[in-house]
């Protein structure tokens, strides 16, 4: 199923949305940009649960989730392969009642490409909150290329190279 399509389901299933301009919009959105500020193996097992709905799907361009355990277990290792990644919430618009593009800024250090390397990339994130709240939906759209494949060894040659001759 396309993307568009689970939110199109999601939309359908999670009709309730915390109410346009609220202290609970508010604290939704505080809690995603609190997640993510620091991302480290204890805060995804402390702070999922409160920052995304059982029934979530995620899809960050890397791999599509869909559910709060599988997400636990995908954040939980991807933190577990960085030295330090933090994201910075640069603006959130509303694109429709409990729905938001979250533009970001992210820094990731690896642990096994470029130790010590400090990688900065850009994107957005199109969230749905459910009605206590909670991510239902994340869809983000960044640049993995930049972000993350130009890092590794072998295919990281391979991406410089093909853009120096674009």
């Amino acid at each position: 199923m396309e993307s568009f399509e689970v939110l199109d389901e999601l939309r359908r299933s999670h009709p309730d949305v915390p109410a346009p301009g609220s202290d609970a919009e508010r604290e939704a959105l505080e809690r995603f940009a609190t997640f993510f500020s620091s991302f480290t193996p204890d805060r995804v097992e402390r702070l999922v649960p409160q920052t995304y709905a059982d029934a979530v799907y995620f899809n960050d361009t890397l791999k599509s989730v869909r559910g709060r355990a599988p997400l636990i277990l995908y954040l939980s290792e991807s933190a577990e392969a960085v030295e330090d990644c933090r994201v910075e919430i640069v603006s959130s618009t509303p694109v429709q009642p409990g729905e938001f593009i979250v533009r970001w800024k992210m820094m990731i250090r690896f642990k096994r490409f470029r130790r010590g390397v400090e990688t900065w990339t850009i994107g957005a994130s199109h969230l749905r909150f459910d009605a206590e709240g909670r991510v239902i939906y994340h869809q983000d759209y960044w640049n993995a290329a930049d972000g993350l494949f130009q890092h590794i060894p072998v295919l990281g040659w391979m991406i410089r190279a093909i853009k120096r001759r674009l």
